[in-house]
């Protein structure tokens, strides 16, 4: 698994031997000293978590030509930016085509796939934290999705399942609000790093088609992936204000263990096999071709993990 790099203090981010060079200030002189050094082929995202961050525009440079993400935060800690490599895929051109041809009837039937993945998996999440009779009620939304979910039960589902989930306020107000919605950025950023390093166009949807919207593909990939988050968030009493640490565990969300395509892997993973799978349906205009991912509990690969794989 690659890394997701979070820099929170002030720091000088720059670029040597190939790899991202992090520095801060000596204390008490202009000189500065060695924090980190991380080769760019180990990183998968990098936060920018504060304003005083410096990057030099060679590691800018070489940071899109490695294909990864970066997020900035604004001056309430909460990302409000993405920056994103240009086609990074040599079939960049061949798969925007395939993209652009895709039929309303594939993608009814893609969108249908999608909504009822992620019902799906909000009911495990109910029933893993012990809600069985919540679980149940979630599941008969996802027997009634349709074509394109014609019958709209994505909205009720959510709805129900969030005043089941959440033990204080909503989904968009009280002290789970912002947790749930860094979470949801992260796991965002990290699709659509994927999604362009696969050479999709994200401003294309499958469902999502705002004009003013950039992200519309990544904004329908994530849906299944959401309920990773909110597991997470609740089993860990992740509350507002957010702390530092956690924001590490938040980020954590792409390491946790999902299945997908009947292997267990990272999510980080699954995300890759995802997008993917979604070029293969689109080629094959099937979407019984495009995998998504179930939840299986909050395990996650640690950093003894990714130590023991020699990628840290």
């Amino acid at each position: 698994m690659m890394l997701t790099v979070t820099v929170s203090t002030r720091k000088y981010l720059s670029l040597k031997d190939g790899s991202l060079l992090i520095q801060d200030k000596v204390s008490g002189s202009g000189s500065l000293r060695v924090v980190d050094k991380i080769p760019l082929s180990d990183i998968w995202v990098i936060i920018i978590d504060n304003p005083q961050v410096v990057m030099t525009a060679a590691l800018i440079s070489h940071i899109n030509d490695a294909g990864i993400g970066v997020m900035f935060t604004g001056q309430n800690h909460m990302p409000n930016g993405l920056c994103l490599p240009l086609g990074a895929h040599s079939r960049h051109a061949e798969i925007v085509e395939h993209q652009l041809a895709i039929s309303k009837p594939l993608r009814n039937q893609l969108w249908k796939k999608i909504v009822m993945k992620k019902i799906e998996n909000q009911a495990k999440v109910l029933e893993i934290l012990g809600n069985d009779p919540g679980a149940k009620t979630i599941r008969n939304y996802a027997r009634n999705v349709q074509s394109n979910d014609k019958t709209q039960q994505e909205g009720p589902a959510a709805s129900e399942y969030f005043k089941q989930l959440l033990p204080h306020g909503t989904r968009r107000e009280g002290p789970y609000a912002a947790p749930l919605d860094f979470g949801y950025a992260v796991m965002r950023s990290g699709i659509a790093q994927c999604a362009v390093s696969h050479g999709w166009l994200v401003s294309r949807g499958i469902h999502h088609h705002s004009a003013e919207n950039a992200f519309n593909l990544v904004d329908d990939l994530i849906e299944p992936f959401r309920p990773v988050v909110d597991l997470l968030v609740i089993e860990e009493n992740i509350l507002d204000p957010l702390s530092s640490q956690n924001k590490a565990l938040l980020i954590e969300s792409t390491l946790v263990y999902v299945t997908i395509a009947g292997k267990r892997c990272p999510v980080q993973g699954a995300i890759d096999t995802c997008v993917e799978s979604l070029r293969r349906a689109v080629e094959l205009r099937d979407a019984d071709q495009l995998f998504l991912p179930d939840v299986i509990g909050s395990d996650r690969l640690t950093v003894g993990d990714l130590r023991a794989k020699g990628r840290i």
